[in-house]
């Protein structure tokens, strides 16, 4: 009996969206299968497949993508290659264009409609806008990589200049070694020179 009488408590759903896990440049945001958006958020989505924009998602943006679901509300352009379905809790502030839209009664239009149009002529501007994850990425590593070689050629080689003399280096004489026959034998004595006849003739004058 009790039971009957108790309140259910609202449970509170957290936001959904994967915005944070995609790939981005600035406020362009790529995904090669889907996004996901349940907040607020300015800019623009490219997806290879279906892009969803939840009850409680709000862009501020253009999309492109394969498919695409929106339940929330976007103030932007839309282009669908294949499918458009607009819940009756959407609203959308631009021109939507798709080769199929499914549009449920309560929803809020506000922009051009274009449906079913050349499939090639959409096809060739679906080309044109559609972007890759990993094409974009590496494009944009390229780039960067560019860019930075430039700079670093460009850049003069920064040469240390130093007011202070150097020092002068102290000079060396070299001095040849005897050679070892030399130092090993030893020169003859060399003889007294005899004397003079004029020193004999003093030497042998005796004063006594």
């Amino acid at each position: 009996m009790l039971s009957i009488f108790k309140k259910d408590t609202p449970t509170i759903q957290e936001p959904t969206s994967n915005i944070k896990d995609l790939a981005h440049d600035g406020h362009n945001y790529f995904s090669d299968d889907l996004i996901i958006l349940d907040e607020a958020l300015t800019g623009n989505l490219f997806c290879a497949e279906k892009v969803m924009i939840e009850q409680h998602g709000v862009l501020t943006g253009n999309i492109t993508s394969k498919t695409c679901l929106v339940t929330g509300q976007v103030n932007g352009d839309i282009l669908s290659l294949d499918l458009l379905d607009i819940r009756a809790t959407a609203v959308v502030i631009g021109n939507i264009q798709s080769a199929k839209v499914n549009i449920e009664p309560g929803a809020v239009i506000n922009g051009y409609i274009t449906v079913g149009e050349d499939i090639e002529a959409l096809t060739e501007r679906w080309n044109k806008t559609k972007f890759s994850t990993d094409q974009h990425l590496t494009a944009k590593l390229n780039n960067e990589l560019s860019a930075i070689n430039i700079s670093s050629a460009d850049k003069p080689i920064a040469v240390e200049k130093t007011d202070k003399p150097k020092a002068a280096q102290p000079t060396t004489t070299y001095v040849p070694e005897p050679a070892a026959e030399e130092r090993l034998v030893a020169k003859p004595p060399v003889a007294a020179a005899a004397p003079k006849k004029d020193e004999e003739q003093a030497n042998n004058q005796r004063w006594w």
